[in-house]
């Protein structure tokens, strides 16, 4: 009823306001004289109308209302999803923090170095890439752009440092792993646990397919950042071309192809050709968290009754260690990558005594094996035979990508925040070649057989490093004692508060004033990026010591965009800066000062083998790391023989580096030099910790981005060292 009610009443409301209507249009035509006939039948009472003015104001204001509503709904809607994106990272902060908390609580290590051989408790390393915090922000920008192309990248920070270490697990808890279970086969067979007759009743192919739980109370842990690329997530059958099949697809060691990094999406137009360019960054960057358990009762090396689960079969199957080629230093880079890819276990590779030549196989790490740095996860020895410096190796340094493949701009803003390493010779400016990250083909893959040939048909990426793949930074920095801060005037650019004798002595805002208590005057270290513009400015006043810093990082502040002044670097590692040269050196700076006030490389450095420079050929190895290293090389009865940074060299040769290959160096008569008794093997030790300091304790910063939502959150974690 009441809907014909309605209906009735709208019907009599439009046949009254007809009339109305078309006298207001007459009228409006100039027909105002003109009158409108009614039927004498009904009566019709005269109303005043709406002009179309009135109604477009109506409509106007309907919109804005409707317009104003769906504005409040969408603000609402994005409160609501920022607050819960910011629940959801926070959670996710916390995951990882407690995460890395507890393998750092179960660190096996003191920060002692180096650590004795005597005592071996596994070891402690962390290594700070090029970039810094504040790096995509300072490089990623022309000089002349506008500020939205300055900070197009911001919400990048450092990205490049990786820490590992060796670690026992919390109190009731277990590292577990995967393995194909025919190491495990192995291992039974070669302890006795299982008699040899059973081996021809294997089935070996289908046991190295097969993989298997194990778990360990200790292994050897890394955090690290990696980039990922399509191909890194793709399941297809082109994934197997990136992690070569055949051997011969190896030689001659030619670098994979995925240790480049993609900087294809589009950012700002940086050069001003209308065209957007890449952010300088890479396109996905991903926290890995490597655990390779310690498991030393497992005998997995191949000998004369286990040689046919080995034989035939290819490499990338039963992870065999490959023959490294001494012309080839990618050869030694990548002779791990099938161990790396198919199993969960600290190993190293050795001599095969059972196969004639120089065939490698595996044997499983103690937690002393890996005090020393080659036995540990992602680390080489380059051949300097290759370099032609002699027989022998370097010593072992991280094997991290190169980035030459890199695409976009991301190889650029590196070389920026890196710049070039000038030992004493001024002729060589270049750049280190491993830098950057971890080779994406020392992790895992899940590798499937044909089942009528048993050959590899495909090997799949299974991405199970992978801790978050929204992190924007993972800074670690370590605690510097005796590094001096600075302290700077502030945002009113004089010292104390501004026009005010802040101390009394009859001058007004001089230096003696900064840092008043109450005043905007700041205190810098190297982390913030107006460090190196304090230092420019000619306002180098300390103010107080101590602080994180990144390590070496005198290189971060020399080559931040202040440098730059039509041109010419005001300041050069090898030249003497115009400014007070007792602030580079510091525990954690790996620089110090020559006879002539000049900034050079630490000897600890060299000796370590974190910095290399062969000029003859344009070598350059620089690897800032703190690490806690060992004193076993001093008698171990191998000669590295030291060249000091005098002259155009500066490296560190392991006459007999070689022979864990099974190749015998012509120069091993040679003895230990640091034995001889006298108190001052300090001065004669053939190695060193790249840093010959105890580090008090690390921070580390995560950063994660809600790209959807837009919302970034950070924390950070202190961490004391034993």
């Amino acid at each position: 009823m009441a809907l014909v009610d309605c209906s009735r009443f709208a019907f009599t409301f439009v046949c009254e306001r007809i009339p109305v209507m078309l006298y207001s249009f007459s009228s409006s035509l100039g027909m105002g004289n003109c009158s409108v006939r009614r039927s004498s039948s009904v009566q019709v009472r005269a109303r005043a109308g709406l002009t179309i003015i009135e109604v477009l104001i109506a409509t106007t204001m309907t919109l804005l209302m409707m317009l104003a509503l769906a504005q409040g709904f969408k603000t609402l809607s994005d409160s609501v999803s920022a607050g819960r994106s910011k629940l959801t990272l926070s959670d996710q902060l916390r995951g990882i923090s407690s995460l890395l908390r507890s393998d750092l609580d179960g660190s096996t290590v003191t920060s002692n170095n180096p650590q004795t051989e005597l005592s071996p408790n596994g070891y402690f390393k962390y290594y700070d890439g090029p970039l810094s915090d504040a790096s995509a922000t300072l490089f990623n920008y022309l000089p002349t752009g506008t500020v939205e192309q300055r900070v197009s990248a911001n919400r990048w920070g450092d990205i490049d440092d990786i820490v590992m270490f060796t670690c026992k697990a919390p109190e009731g808890e277990w590292f577990r792993g995967k393995v194909p279970m025919a190491l495990i086969l192995i291992s039974n067979l070669n302890n006795g646990i299982i008699t040899p007759g059973s081996v021809s009743a294997v089935n070996w192919n289908a046991a190295w397919e097969t993989d298997v739980s194990i778990a360990s109370q200790y292994g050897e842990v890394a955090w690290f950042m990696r980039p990922l690329q399509d191909s890194d997530v793709s399941a297809s059958s082109d994934v197997s071309k990136r992690y070569p099949i055949n051997i011969q697809e190896l030689m001659p060691y030619g670098v994979p192809p995925e240790t480049s990094v993609e900087d294809l999406a589009p950012g700002v137009d940086l050069n001003g050709d209308s065209i957007p360019d890449p952010d300088g960054m890479p396109d996905r960057v991903a926290l890995c968290r490597r655990v390779l358990l310690i498991r030393p009762d497992l005998n997995i090396a191949e000998t004369a009754v286990t040689s046919v689960a080995f034989a035939g079969r290819d490499p990338q199957l039963t992870m065999k260690p490959l023959t490294p080629v001494a012309s080839s230093v990618n050869s030694y880079r990548y002779m791990m990558r099938f161990a790396y890819q198919r199993c969960d276990l600290s190993v190293r590779p050795i001599t095969n005594e059972f196969v004639s030549g120089t065939s490698l196989t595996l044997q499983t790490n103690s937690v002393a094996d890996l005090q020393r740095p080659e036995n540990r996860f992602a680390h080489y020895t380059i051949p300097l035979s290759a370099l032609e410096l002699g027989a022998g190796t370097s010593m072992p340094i991280l094997a991290l990508t190169s980035e030459a493949g890199s695409t976009g701009n991301f190889i650029n803003l590196t070389n920026q925040a890196y710049g070039t390493l000038s030992p004493a010779s001024p002729g060589l400016n270049v750049r280190p070649a491993d830098r950057g990250f971890i080779p994406s083909c020392f992790f895992r893959t899940k590798i499937q057989l044909d089942s009528s040939t048993g050959a590899i048909s495909s090997v799949v990426p299974t991405l199970e490093e992978v801790v978050a793949s929204n992190v924007v930074a993972f800074d670690w920095k370590g605690y510097d004692l005796s590094m001096n801060l600075l302290a700077s005037p502030g945002p009113d650019g004089g010292w104390g508060a501004t026009g005010i004798d802040d101390d009394n002595d009859g001058t007004v805002d001089n230096v003696t004033e900064s840092g008043w208590p109450g005043t905007d005057d700041l205190s810098l270290t190297p982390s913030d990026p107006g460090f190196s513009k304090t230092l420019i400015n000619g306002l180098a006043v300390t103010s107080s010591s101590g602080a994180y810093v990144d390590l070496d990082w005198p290189r971060k502040i020399i080559h931040a965009p202040h440098r730059l002044a039509g041109g010419v670097e005001q300041l050069g590692m090898a030249n003497t800066p115009a400014l007070p040269v007792t602030l580079w050196p510091s525990d954690l700076s790996c620089v110090h000062l020559d006879a002539a006030n000049r900034i050079q490389r630490t000897t600890s450095m060299v000796k370590s083998g974190c910095y290399m420079v062969e000029p003859t050929n344009g070598v350059v190895v620089y690897q800032p790391c703190f690490d806690t290293f060992t004193d076993a090389y001093e008698s171990d009865g191998e000669w590295m023989e030291f060249v000091g940074t005098g002259g155009d060299a500066a490296y560190v040769a392991w006459r007999d580096g070689f022979r864990r290959f099974g190749v015998a160096s012509p120069q091993s008569q040679y003895a230990d030099l640091g034995t001889d008794g006298l108190g001052n093997d300090a001065n004669e030790r053939e190695t060193s910790p790249p840093i010959p300091y105890k580090l008090p304790s690390i921070q580390v910063s995560v950063r994660v981005q809600d790209y959807t939502a837009g919302t970034l959150q950070q924390i950070s974690v202190v961490h004391k060292l034993n």
